[in-house]
């Protein structure tokens, strides 16, 4: 089984890799938990992790909190190890989503057991412990995920042929309120259809449990095939400007994103970006109790990941979120993909401070962070990341235009060096 291990102390790190390894593991150590985060939210990440508490970037608590909140078909089971041995610090551990939490030093025969132990709760949900789903007019074929509130088959639909992904997720209370906004975005969803889009072909949701069938993707997230692939610039751009072609067909449909992020496009078999997981999962998959903490519930309104969300929806100004926000969206993408980081990860120690960054919307240009940027890029992308929507590309048509020209604009150097960098 695959293992990953987040330490920032070499020597400690070594002797867990070196135990790990010996024990029959495949292992994969990292120094920070910025190295942890880029893992852990891939749909492939390893099953098992142990994180130290305490690491530069993103510390292990928080690792822990934003891969339990991603939207994944399974989530990780993660071992927090950490010299705080207090009921608090454990605790505090435990709700940050933490599966088992072990202090310093550990015995490496307890660690050992504990390894054990949580291979075995891992093989268990991943081998048919979670019964096929009996939904009417769908032949379950297999189980490709399973969530902290959702699973995810592998099914045809029997009256069409086409195989599908058929999310189902228990709501616990459904308010009349909830049910209607939930069935008016299926409608809307149903009326696009787009290639770039997934297409949902049926929805349903009551007081005990929901289901979506989507189109089934075989294929990875694009921050995976950008890395795996060593995509050039270029072929970023013209995937991107693809993604706003997209958004402007849904925009037009009436359908706003609202959670577009790298793990929310794949990339098919023909390298096509396909978009996945609309406005209509989030009125779907989500608890559905208010929350009793007042101060939770700006986190309970931006359900996703912050780090990709405009300004407005991270003040939790629901009713500002149009297509907007979603431009907005594109352009962190471009940010994070030819920058290669995120303006914000120096405050991602807690989701509050991460949505306070993001409503504050102070980003360092990228030429601040790479030397030479090319300042024609920079100016298409901070257009895109404008705090103020009207400032932005006031349609994804439209910065999918500005994205075009600028590939047409440099093209003859282009042709001289395919691989064009960022950086003129």
């Amino acid at each position: 089984m695959d293992v990953l291990i987040a330490e920032d102390s070499t020597i400690y790190r070594r002797m867990l890799e070196t135990n790990v390894k010996n024990w029959g593991y495949h292992v994969t150590a990292v120094e920070d938990g910025d190295q942890a985060w880029s893992i852990l939210k891939e749909e492939d990440s390893p099953p098992l992790c142990i994180l130290d508490w305490h690491m530069p970037g993103m510390n292990g608590i928080e690792v822990c909190r934003q891969v339990k909140a991603l939207d994944k078909q399974t989530y990780p089971y993660v071992i927090m190890l950490t010299s705080r041995d207090s009921a608090e610090d454990m605790v505090e551990g435990l709700d940050a989503g933490a599966d088992d939490y072990l202090t310093k030093p550990v015995n490496p025969n307890v660690l050992s057991s504990r390894l054990k132990a949580a291979c075995r709760i891992i093989n268990s949900l991943t081998h048919g412990a979670v019964p096929p789903p009996d939904i009417p007019g769908y032949r379950i074929v297999s189980l490709l995920g399973k969530g902290a509130c959702a699973t995810v088959w592998k099914a045809v639909q029997e009256s069409t042929g086409n195989l599908i992904a058929l999310k189902l997720a228990r709501a616990k209370s459904v308010s009349d309120s909830i049910y209607h906004r939930f069935s008016r975005e299926i409608y809307l969803m149903k009326q696009l259809n787009h290639p770039n889009i997934a297409k949902v072909y049926d929805a349903d949701v009551n007081d005990r449990s929901g289901y979506c069938a989507m189109e089934y993707v075989d294929g990875s997230t694009l921050e995976k095939y950008i890395r795996t692939e060593q995509l050039p610039v270029r072929q970023i751009l013209s995937i991107i400007a693809k993604v706003c072609d997209a958004l402007e067909h849904a925009h037009q449909h009436g359908v706003v994103h609202r959670d577009l992020k790298p793990t929310n496009i794949l990339i098919n078999p023909q390298g096509e970006p396909i978009l996945v997981d609309f406005g209509l999962g989030k009125s779907l998959f989500r608890n559905f109790e208010p929350p009793d903490d007042p101060s939770r519930s700006i986190e309970g309104m931006v359900i996703g990941t912050p780090l990709f969300m405009a300004p407005e929806q991270a003040q939790g100004h629901v009713e500002l979120v149009d297509g907007r926000s979603d431009i907005y969206s594109v352009g962190m993408l471009l940010y994070v993909f030819l920058v290669r980081r995120h303006p914000y990860e120096h405050v991602r120690s807690s989701i509050r401070q991460t949505l306070e960054a993001v409503a504050e919307g102070a980003i360092q240009p990228p030429h601040e962070q790479i030397e030479n940027f090319d300042p024609e890029l920079e100016k298409l992308i901070m257009k895109a990341l404008a705090y103020d929507p009207d400032e932005r590309y006031q349609s994804a048509q439209e910065m999918a235009q500005a994205i075009r020209c600028y590939l047409q604009a440099t093209k003859d150097s282009a042709d001289h060096s395919p691989h064009l960098a960022v950086a003129r």
